[in-house]
């Protein structure tokens, strides 16, 4: 008899609160036009907001973000995956409900650190707890799916924000974690995994005859690989990372991909998507445009699920990283010119087909392969540990840049920005190329053994 995989179910529920996390990376888009708007009935502060403001409340996200993983990695790893995972919820609604009806620019800081807590806290517990649900054969797929789910969270704000009030607004998105909350905690289990860890055989059996709809004979195989990983590791201390070459050079190379997400640009151009087509003096109406390249975020989404466990997860990065390559030289290319006064009218369309394209690429491998290779590079007793100390760094870098944006547009020029944004981008491609091992359709201890099988030069 063939069974139903109900962790297909689950899966696209924990997909839910990463629409909802990155939502915020998008929100500031349709946003900031009603901050700068001097029409009290548009903006809830009543005055222009100043260049200041505009940094920090962009920032204040990925400041959040730098404290989330901490937190509900502890509360993932004491508690239950389950329980961090409707804990991120929380924060999430308060934030919006914040936004709804704040009308002091100190409490959209506030919404915004809240906001942004959760997010960096998902980023490290989604695909942590996908992969430990999923089947080996298709967990690459499943711990993709929430890069659709994700660039959906990118698209909503940029379809409804510029048409709707900020109350209205934010009390629409905040419907999206408080339907996680009802639907996780009514039909999601804890992870096998973790409850094989904390010794608690009999419950973790039963998720996994409740997430594949078998009885115990049917799961029993399963069981006994989870068992055998789990009794393959001691207690891990994060030293571990740093005693072993293995795990070292495996970490170092999950930093630099985690933080060539936003030194590629992707949260300061999300966040300012609007106001760079209104000064690239387009003659496409900036908000049409922003819903444009919204809308190529969200169906490029689809395409690394479908291929990650066809091409592997390295081709998926380099073509990814060659992309934005392409695609940011040729926006720097039109400000170069924009920022000379040389007349870019008739190459109006330049800069919605390059986002357009860096969007398409982004999406394609380095928005979400690197957390998945995260999830399977590490031994089960370290997997949180380093999950969470690459997510604090790459918000670290994110923050950074969002926070830097303004003050690299005024030193180098819109252009010389994307032209920096650029090369961040190759030199992923070609550090991938040189370092980055293929995980690709095999088991947690099949890559353990690889990694130990491996010479240096394939991983470090």
């Amino acid at each position: 008899m063939k069974y139903v995989d109900c962790s297909i179910l689950v899966v696209f529920i924990v997909d839910l609160l990463a629409t909802t996390g990155d939502l915020g990376l998008s929100w500031t888009s349709p946003v900031y036009p009603k901050l700068y708007s001097n029409n009290s009935l548009i903006n809830p502060l009543h005055r222009r907001i100043t260049d200041s403001e505009d940094a920090w409340l962009g920032s204040w996200l990925n400041f959040g973000a730098i404290l989330g993983p901490v937190l509900f990695g502890y509360i993932s790893e004491t508690f239950g995956r389950k329980v961090g995972l409707l804990a991120i919820a929380v924060p999430h609604v308060v934030a919006f409900l914040t936004f709804a009806f704040a009308h002091n620019i100190y409490l959209y800081y506030v919404g915004r650190f809240l906001g942004g807590v959760s997010l960096g806290g998902g980023y490290c517990l989604y695909v942590i707890y996908i992969a430990e649900i999923s089947k080996d054969s298709n967990r690459g797929k499943m711990s993709l799916t929430t890069n659709t789910f994700c660039a959906l969270g990118n698209f909503l704000p940029l379809v409804i924000g510029p048409f709707t009030s900020m109350r209205v607004f934010n009390l629409i998105l905040a419907c999206l974690p408080m339907t996680f909350l009802i639907l996780f905690s009514i039909i999601a289990p804890e992870s096998p995994y973790y409850l094989v860890s904390v010794k608690k055989e009999k419950e973790a059996e039963e998720a996994l005859m409740y997430l594949r709809s078998a009885d115990a004979a049917g799961v029993a195989e399963e069981l006994d690989n989870i068992k055998s990983f789990i009794k393959m590791d001691g207690r891990g201390h994060f030293t571990d990372i740093f005693n072993n070459k293995i795990l070292r050079k495996s970490f170092l190379l999950c930093l630099v991909l985690i933080a060539s997400q936003d030194l590629s640009g992707f949260c300061a151009i999300t966040y300012h998507l609007q106001t760079i087509f209104e000064i690239s003096g387009t003659k496409l109406n900036p908000e049409l445009a922003t819903i444009v390249v919204g809308v190529a975020l969200l169906l490029s989404s689809v395409t690394a699920p479908s291929l990650v466990d066809k091409v592997g997860r390295k081709p998926l990065i380099v073509v990814s990283c060659f992309g934005m390559f392409v695609a940011l030289n040729l926006l720097a290319g039109f400000f170069y010119f924009h920022d000379k006064n040389i007349n870019t009218k008739p190459m109006f369309w330049i800069p919605i087909l390059s986002l357009m394209i860096y969007i398409i690429f982004f999406n394609v491998g380095i928005c979400t392969v690197p957390w998945v290779l995260m999830s399977e590079l590490f031994p089960n007793n370290l997997r949180q540990m380093t999950t969470a100390a690459a997510s604090t760094f790459g918000w670290i870098t994110s923050f950074i840049i969002a926070n830097s944006f303004n003050d690299m547009t005024s030193m180098m020029g819109q252009s010389g920005t994307f032209w920096f944004f650029s090369s961040m981008s190759i030199l992923c491609a070609t550090i991938t190329i040189c370092y980055l091992p293929e995980t690709k359709g095999k088991t947690f201890i099949q890559i353990q053994v690889m990694l130990s099988a491996l010479p240096n030069k394939n991983i470090g």
